[in-house]
């Protein structure tokens, strides 16, 4: 679950959004997503999405992780996010879940899907 949780938080990161080998290294190519907004998104398309966002003073929390196996080499991840602006304000909660595939020797993000919700605690 470790290696889920960090390589799911680093695709949290605008430096990892912007390295395409990373990318490419993270993301199944049949990927698909469900945005928080109900926008749905192919590997394509997030690909060219994250390429045209900008670094910004905020970052993304992330918490309450809990791993359901569906298969030995597929895993669904569920956890919550929140954005966290650079004066400490809080927005954009939400439930999220992705689902893991194991592909040779890596772990691969085949698709995810967030919820908006109402506001939580921060652990």
């Amino acid at each position: 679950m470790r290696t889920l949780i960090e390589q799911e938080i680093a695709l949290h990161q605008y430096d990892t959004r912007q390295n395409k080998a990373e990318i490419e290294r993270l993301l199944h190519p049949d990927f698909k997503e469900v945005g928080e907004s109900g926008t749905s998104y192919d590997y394509q398309s997030i690909i060219a999405m994250m390429a045209a966002e900008r670094r910004s003073d905020g970052y993304v929390h992330s918490q309450g992780f809990q791993c359901i196996a569906l298969a030995p080499s597929v895993q669904m991840l569920l956890y919550q996010t929140v954005w966290v602006d650079v004066l400490g304000n809080q927005s954009h909660f939400a439930k999220r879940s992705s689902i893991w595939v194991l592909v040779g020797d890596r772990w691969q993000m085949q698709y995810h899907q967030g919820t908006a919700c109402g506001d939580f605690m921060l652990e």
